[in-house]
């Protein structure tokens, strides 16, 4: 498991601070976890690192993506990814270009098989969600684009999360709903071509 939190010990800026992990032995032991540790200064700094994804990367080293307000960005926050090293500790950060704006950028979720990730984007007052892929898990990439309506509303929309290749859930606060956010799911058809 994967988190932010400023938390004792860690490095990084308020409110979010650093990503930190925690692992269990077993994956159906609740009160199995572990002490969490900070992952260190290759993905942490003394800015705000956070809303980490752990992309599996079948065959190759998993990665890590997340968003970062330090300093040297194209925006507001951008994204980043890290990958786990052979020695278990996570390798130095690199900023990916073609899903960074000077917009904020965070809340990624990647398809299983890395050739999909929905974002969020945030320019001031509202947060879309935002799609781009690429040919290969080592091709760049395609530059992102807005889901547009119905997905994106004038409310904020974030935190996607790819159910299975056609169905995406997330959260919004868009009117009509029953709390101050509420979460939503959306279906393409299943003859998209991914």
């Amino acid at each position: 498991m994967f988190f932010a939190s400023n938390r004792p010990g860690g490095i990084g800026g308020a409110p979010f601070g650093d990503i930190w992990a925690s692992w269990r032995p077993h994956v159906h032991d609740d009160f199995g976890w572990q002490s969490p540790i900070n992952l260190g200064t290759n993905v942490n700094t003394t800015s705000n690192d956070y809303a980490a994804r752990y992309f599996e990367n079948d065959g190759e080293n998993p990665q890590l993506y997340f968003a970062s307000d330090r300093p040297g960005g194209a925006g507001l926050a951008d994204l980043y990814v890290t990958e786990l090293q052979a020695d278990g500790s996570w390798g130095p950060a690199t900023r990916i270009p073609e899903l960074s704006s000077a917009q904020t950028e965070g809340g990624t979720n990647i398809r299983h098989d890395g050739l999909e990730i929905f974002l969020v984007r945030a320019p001031p007052g509202v947060a879309d969600l935002w799609v781009a892929t690429r040919d290969s898990v080592d091709a760049p990439w395609s530059t992102p684009v807005n889901l547009g309506p119905p997905v994106n509303t004038a409310g904020n929309d974030f935190d996607p999360h790819l159910a299975d290749r056609q169905t995406l859930n997330f959260n919004s606060n868009r009117p009509g709903g029953y709390g101050q956010y509420d979460l939503y799911m959306t279906a393409r058809s299943k003859s998209h071509g991914h």
